[in-house]
């Protein structure tokens, strides 16, 4: 790549603080890894969206239960903000400890079926806020002393992990995607480090693929391991009720620690951990996330108790969104698309493999009415970019056909498909 233009116009003190940034964003750009920001001008959640001022399919936002949509949803928040306005006005150990927010996190914990739970504004902030919370000394040597725990983690879990780890002295193992056999080598070999915490994800969506979390909860059980499920994926889409990957195998109660968002199935924005209260009420006071944010405003909470409500007392959104994923998973892969998982995950990631394929993929169905970006290095490993095409609830039958033909067309252009 030529920079040379580039340095040209670098001069001066300011010019010279920010050179690299420079030239680190311009070969992202050169290289098509920038994403594009397309400008959506209609609410992002909805089946058919406005994008510079055309209409385009919808295929790519997490709202899969069309939960941001619906009336019971909408009305909650709205009575919400008239009686408190938009902010909390502070954490919840200053003035944020409203009494809706403890409403909150005790349908968060029945919704997962555990003990009690605490909510944060962003589910990036709960992953933030367990490794170093828990497993990092916060009174002198207690609990535990600065780098004596480790994490096992899965290769595939998602960069919110990998970030709170990070911020923790804890110790990252990464194990092989879902390998069982390298997850307990590996404990043995770090047996000395304690305490020992296991986390992975209970649905992988750009895999959509389950989490095998009876032998991993056995593991953790046997090596005396703490098990932390990230079920961002799994809540509202997995289970009767919508309990998340842990109901869905009858495996409530099994794991130490759920991780939950508000902001896929729930069809909202922020996060939570459900676990025992002696851990809940220990990180109210060790997590920093937690300690010293804002908490989650009133409007958003409310809204979040509706929408739990519903998902927890109405199948019929997770009926059609299992309805619309078996459909195109069987169109695509009659048209011979390589579509991940087994189909066990109502999300529908396309493999394209080659990365400036999947680009040229998702600027060509873009062009022809469906949004649904490419996913590639480093989201997922080199050479296995795909399309995860996102069904929801609401999407009627004629868009699922229209997004069809357009997949198609492209797959057929690029030699994705037959």
């Amino acid at each position: 790549m030529n920079l040379s233009p580039l340095l040209e116009t670098c001069s001066g003190t300011e010019a010279f603080k920010f050179q690299r940034i420079e030239q680190a964003t311009a070969f992202l750009r050169e290289a098509g890894l920038y994403p594009n920001y397309p400008r959506i001008e209609s609410a992002g959640t909805e089946p058919e969206v406005v994008i510079d001022g055309r209409s385009t399919l919808m295929f790519c936002s997490n709202n899969y239960l069309s939960l941001s949509n619906r009336p019971e949803v909408k009305a909650a928040a709205a009575e919400t903000l008239q009686a408190h306005g938009m902010g909390p006005g502070g954490s919840r150990c200053l003035c944020g400890n409203v009494a809706v927010l403890e409403d909150l996190d005790r349908s968060c914990a029945k919704l997962v079926g555990m003990p009690d739970a605490i909510t944060f504004p962003t589910g990036y902030m709960a992953n933030l806020a367990v490794f170093k919370g828990l497993l990092d000394p916060f009174l002198g040597i207690f609990p535990y002393r600065k780098g004596a725990a480790a994490v096992f983690c899965d290769e595939y879990n998602h960069a919110t992990v990998m970030d709170g780890i990070a911020l923790s002295h804890a110790k990252r193992v990464l194990y092989a995607h879902n390998d069982l056999a390298q997850l307990e080598a590996k404990l043995i070999k770090f047996a000395d480090h304690s305490p020992k915490m296991i986390v992975t994800e209970g649905v992988f969506s750009l895999d959509g693929d389950v989490s095998p979390l009876a032998e991993i909860a056995e593991l953790a059980r046997k090596h005396g391991a703490i098990l932390m499920v990230d079920d961002a994926h799994g809540i509202g889409l997995m289970g009767e009720h919508g309990g998340g990957t842990l109901e869905h195998l009858g495996l409530q109660g099994k794991a130490d620690i759920v991780m939950g968002s508000f902001d896929k199935a729930l069809g909202g924005m922020g996060g939570f951990l459900a676990a025992s209260k002696t851990v809940v009420e220990y990180l109210r006071v060790a997590a920093r996330p937690y300690m010293f944010s804002s908490t989650v405003p009133e409007v958003m909470a409310s809204a979040m108790i509706a929408s739990m409500d519903l998902c927890m007392n109405d199948p019929e959104p997770r009926r059609r969104l299992r309805d619309n994923a078996a459909f195109l998973k069987g169109r695509l892969e009659a048209l011979g698309f390589t579509v991940l998982g087994n189909g066990s995950v109502p999300v529908v990631p396309v493999l394209i493999g080659d990365e400036d394929k999947a680009i040229e993929f998702g600027r060509r169905t873009f062009e022809l009415g469906l949004y649904a970006p490419p996913f590639r290095w480093p989201s997922v490993p080199l050479k296995t970019a795909r399309i995860r095409v996102t069904p929801m609830a609401d999407h009627t039958r004629e868009q699922l056909e229209r997004a069809v033909v357009i997949l198609a067309q492209v797959g057929r252009e690029l030699g994705v498909c037959t």
